[in-house]
């Protein structure tokens, strides 16, 4: 394999490296990180076998919004071209316009905000699940049901004798009383 030389990034600089044509992978891997603006216009539009325009008015549409540099200049990151490869499939495979492609685009987003909150609830399960077992059974509480009373809540928060309408008042009688709360009964397990 012959060596060629390569102008690289090194401390701060550029200095020229030599290395074996095999290795030319590595010098243009990436950290796994899909959101690091990399590429300009034009590399991002062949990449994603779109004409540099077509990306300008995707971003007027909404349909992405590239980083910026200090100077203005668009870069688009993997995650970004990825969006790109799809938008180009939609509507050059499938047929969708635009605005068709805008909503499929807003609901995968809100099904992978919809997947992550599972994973969130799934996780707070467990965690709860494993709360509970390190208790002994003898230190859980039942939920004991407080005893018919005919007491409602009314809609202002108040206790109230009745349920449905105004509480009737005898001559000289005072407001009905709040409950106690149910108290807590060891579980019998």
């Amino acid at each position: 394999m012959s060596e060629q030389r390569y102008l690289e990034p090194h401390q701060g600089d550029w200095s020229w490296s030599a290395r074996r044509q095999d290795d030319h992978r590595d010098a243009f891997r990436v950290d796994d990180d899909l959101d690091t603006p990399l590429y300009v216009i034009s590399v991002a539009a062949e990449l994603a076998d779109l004409h540099p325009q077509t990306l300008r008015a995707y971003e007027r549409e909404g349909l992405l919004t590239p980083a910026r540099t200090e100077g203005g200049t668009r870069r688009f990151s993997r995650r970004d071209v990825e969006r790109l490869r799809f938008i180009r499939t939609l509507t050059q495979d499938e047929g969708l316009n635009l605005a068709g492609v805008k909503v499929v685009l807003e609901l995968g987003e809100k099904l992978e905000a919809s997947r992550r909150r599972i994973g969130e609830l799934e996780e707070m399960v467990r965690v709860l699940a494993e709360r509970v077992e390190e208790h002994p059974a003898g230190d859980r509480y039942q939920i004991v049901k407080a005893p018919p009373s005919g007491v409602e809540v009314h809609p202002l928060r108040r206790r109230t004798g009745e349920r449905g309408g105004p509480v009737p008042r005898k001559a000289g009688s005072k407001r009905a009383r709040p409950m106690p709360p149910p108290t807590r009964e060891a579980a019998d397990v």
